[in-house]
């Protein structure tokens, strides 16, 4: 047995896996991690300056960029607006807006599974952009990344002892 069959099993374990991640953040009450939530928009910063430098000279794929991110930092502030905080003597916790999070998340894996199925019959259909080349995934990519980016700064820097729940 050799290891291409492999690849593809465990590549696809880990999106489920990441998937399933996404969506359990933005289900239920979360406790708030400070570290984690750094070390999120440390990640999503640079994977979007790493978008942007790809898409250079492109420009149909910096509009792709910049189509998303404003109305992805929009639905941010609506998301912190929405989104319920406490403080306990287990610690802080926040409780994201529910419809917003699946939305994005299912955003996401409708066009995961898309991009998949197009290039998967990249053979029989040509003309299909190239997989880091179209402004439908930028676009898709920086909604979620303005929104992530909006979100947990807003996290970051909200006065967290405003209450105690009893």
């Amino acid at each position: 047995m050799t290891s291409a069959p492999i690849l593809p099993v465990l590549f696809g374990g880990l999106i489920v896996w990441s998937i399933y991640r996404r969506l359990r953040r933005n289900i239920g009450r979360q406790k708030l991690r400070p570290r984690r939530i750094t070390l999120s928009i440390v990640i999503f910063s640079a994977v979007t300056v790493l978008f942007i430098a790809m898409s250079l000279g492109q420009s149909h794929l910096l509009l792709g960029i910049g189509g998303g991110l404003l109305p992805g930092a929009l639905l941010g502030i609506i998301g912190l607006r929405l989104t319920q905080f406490e403080t306990t003597d287990e610690g802080h916790f926040y409780t994201p807006n529910t419809l917003i999070g699946v939305a994005l998340s299912l955003l996401f894996i409708g066009r995961l599974l898309y991009r998949y199925r197009v290039l998967s019959d990249a053979a029989a259909a040509p003309g299909q952009a190239l997989p880091f080349q179209s402004p439908l995934t930028f676009f898709t990519f920086s909604l979620i990344a303005g929104y992530c980016l909006v979100y947990y700064s807003g996290l970051f820097v909200h006065p967290h002892d405003q209450k105690l729940v009893p």
